[in-house]
């Protein structure tokens, strides 16, 4: 088997990897990007146009991303209620279709 070789040095690469500026996401733009979607209505598209108006360098798939993830770590009783609600709402047309 060959020996594998390298043209840049390890060392040198993360020497230029220290200096790359620290890249964030957008979490820190989550409670923005939900009171435009959810509160004011914007589509996905909306919101990183507003965002990029505003020195924010994103598009509708980051901001859906971010969104996303971010909504699923909030507690929603409400929506879990509804689930409730429509399951058995679901199981009594079932039992007794002629009620529906």
């Amino acid at each position: 088997m060959e020996s594998e070789e390298f043209m840049a040095d390890p060392r040198q690469l993360q020497a230029e990897a220290r200096k790359e500026p620290q890249r964030h996401g957008l979490e820190a733009y989550f409670d923005t990007i939900r009171v435009l979607k959810d509160e004011k209505g914007f589509t996905l598209r909306e919101i990183a146009d507003w965002l990029k108006e505003r020195g924010v360098p994103v598009d509708h798939n980051a901001v859906w991303r971010t969104y996303a993830k971010g909504i699923r770590h909030i507690p929603q009783p409400e929506a879990r209620e509804q689930n409730e609600q429509f399951e058995r709402k679901g199981r009594q047309n079932t039992a007794m279709p002629w009620l529906g």
